[in-house]
């Protein structure tokens, strides 16, 4: 449930799809995430390291390509899970197979 008023939230308030400037902040890049079929609030997820990230940190996860998750069914989000670790999940909105992304994670 928490997941789904998360992904309404997010909806409604227009999650940022972009970044305004890739240096604010510390940066890193995922590997490969997604891929497999996701069903209503299911997630794909993956971890990245940025270095000097600390738990409670702000943190924005955004495709590498650009792609529009929302118009596809899908909301990227991230959050730092541990000391130097960020965990990317990609939740689905519909049912879905997202196509296996890296995504650029921004931490500040």
């Amino acid at each position: 449930m928490r997941k789904i008023l998360t992904l309404s939230l997010c909806l409604f308030f227009s999650w940022p799809q972009s970044y305004s400037s890739i240096n604010q902040g510390m940066c890193a890049t995922s590997g490969s995430i997604g891929g497999g079929l996701l069903a209503v609030g299911a997630n794909a997820a993956g971890t990245v390291t940025v270095p000097s990230a600390v738990v409670g940190m702000h943190c924005e996860a955004t495709p590498a390509d650009g792609t529009d998750m929302v118009a596809l069914g899908a909301i990227p989000t991230c959050t730092v899970t541990s000391a130097n670790t960020v965990t990317v999940n990609v939740i689905a909105i519909i049912t879905l197979t997202p196509a296996s992304k890296t995504y650029n994670v921004r931490v500040k």
